[in-house]
This record gives C-alpha cells, structure tokens and sequence, in this order.
C-alpha cells in the first residue's frame, strides 16, 4: 500500500472538514415572557435570500407547537415558495416550542371529556388562552418586529389544542392577524363551547381582507365516542358561511385521521389562502 506523506494529510484534511458543513433551518431562541413568568423557546427561520437583500421586508407565519412542525413547514415554504412551486411568497417562519400545552392554548377551563361529559372527580384543565394571547401578539411579535425585517402581514397556524387556540383567535381577536390556517381544532374542548358561541362571534362582524382555512381529517375513528366531529361539522356548515366578506376555505381530508392530517393540511392550506 502506498503511503500517504503527513503533510500531504494535513494539506487534505481542511478539504474534507469543508465537506461536512452543516445544514441550518432556523435559530433557536429564548425570551422571557412577564405575562406568562416564564422562560419561553422559539425557533425562526429566515428565507434564503434574507441576507442578500437588506430592504426587503417579510410576511411572518406563528406556528404553534414548533417543536412538532416547525421542520415540514420549513420544507413545505422552501418548496411552495420556490420557482417550482411559486404558491406563497418567502416567508419568515417563528415556531413556538410549549411548556404547559393544555393551559396555553384552550380559551376556557374544563373539565369535560371528549364525549362532552364530565367525569365525577376530574377537576377543571386549561383556559389560558387570554394570556397566551397577549405573549404571542405583543412579547413575541413585538420581539420578531424588532429583530427581523417584518412586513405587517402575519399568519397563525394550529393544529389540535393549536386549532382550537387559531379558531379562537379568529372568532374573538380578528385583527390581530391576516391569515388563519386551522387543521382538525379541538373544539370538543368544554363541551364545544366555542363552536356554540361562535354565531355571537361572527354576526355583525365584517371580515373584510381576513382569510380562514379550515382542514379537517375525516377518517372514521372506531376507539371511541365523541363530539369532535360533531362540533366541526356544525362550525363549518351553519356559522362561518355567515361570516361577511371573509375568504373562507375548508377541506376534509378522509385519509387522514387527527395525527396525519396536519402536513397534507399545511401545503393546502398555504395554497388557498395565498391564492397562488
């Protein structure tokens, strides 16, 4: 065997180092939020000609639970954005990690199961919506605005608790974003008292320049009894057709149950509300 001089090693070894470069997504950060009197985590990512052009300004999609999605909608926007796809525009992304899942994100206490019942002994769960609200729309958003080239138009995306959190948003704070993009929301939550509010919500109100996307896995569940579907059914059917001037899209996807519906529901749903 030919024997390779030492300095010829050392001459080739930056080589290979250079080969093993990283691919990065998104930064990691941290903020403490006075609202929640908490250390809260964030992860952003920034398009790739972010740093090429120093005066452009950027949509910003929130995402809730970050740490679940923040990577397929990383890959989605890359795809949808690019010259294959040209579907939405380049996007800031910001997702947001959780700490106590259950109180952020439902809009009321409860303690009422899935089939709209309470069981004897369960205590009340939840209801902290109002205060992750305030995090989310003032802290946070106030903290991308100062770091970030933001361009005032922002998107909210939830899927789950997360959906049940965007409807809620939607329905009660409507202008505090531009675009809402809702997958399979849990609005058995409190024994669908959200979706039976919502008429209150939506008479009266002009949604003028909003846009709501609303997807729904409809794969038949045998495991157990519900009012989840129920619930949905109602709000899509006989509430946001009622809803004035807002550019208002849903989908089933009977496929997909709760679990997968969430990266056929992202490119969808990205689709329709940037009418691409």
């Amino acid at each position: 065997m030919t024997k390779i001089p030492i300095f010829i090693f050392f001459l080739l070894f930056p080589l290979t180092m250079r080969s093993q470069e990283e691919i990065c997504i998104g930064k990691k950060h941290n903020l403490f939020s006075s609202v929640l009197q908490e250390e809260r985590q964030y992860w952003v990512h920034v398009p790739d000609d972010y740093q090429q052009d120093t005066t452009q300004a950027y949509p910003v999609i929130y995402l809730l639970d970050g740490n679940a999605y923040f990577h397929s909608l990383v890959g989605i926007s890359i795809t949808a954005g690019s010259g294959r796809g040209e579907m939405m525009p380049s996007c800031i992304i910001v997702g947001i990690l959780n700490t106590d899942r259950t109180r952020d994100l439902t809009p009321t206490a409860s303690a009422a199961g899935r089939d709209g019942k309470v069981t004897p002994g369960e205590t009340l769960k939840g209801g902290g919506a109002d205060k992750f609200t305030e995090f989310l729309t003032g802290e946070l958003r106030n903290t991308i605005g100062n770091h970030y080239r933001t361009n005032g138009q922002n998107l909210l995306i939830g899927h789950s608790y997360g959906g049940l959190f965007t409807l809620n948003m939607f329905l009660k704070h409507t202008g505090l974003f531009d675009k809402y993009l809702v997958l399979d929301p849990s609005l058995w939550w409190d024994a669908g008292k959200l979706s039976k509010e919502a008429l209150t919500w939506v008479q009266g109100k002009d949604f003028t320049g909003k846009s709501l996307y609303v997807g729904v896995a409809t794969k038949k569940r045998t495991d157990r009894i519900d009012i989840h579907q129920a619930t949905i059914n109602y709000l899509l059917e006989e509430i946001l057709p009622q809803a004035r001037n807002l550019n208002y899209y849903s989908k089933s996807f009977p496929e997909e149950n709760h679990g997968t519906v969430v990266i056929p529901g992202i490119y969808d749903g990205i689709k329709q509300l940037f009418e691409k």
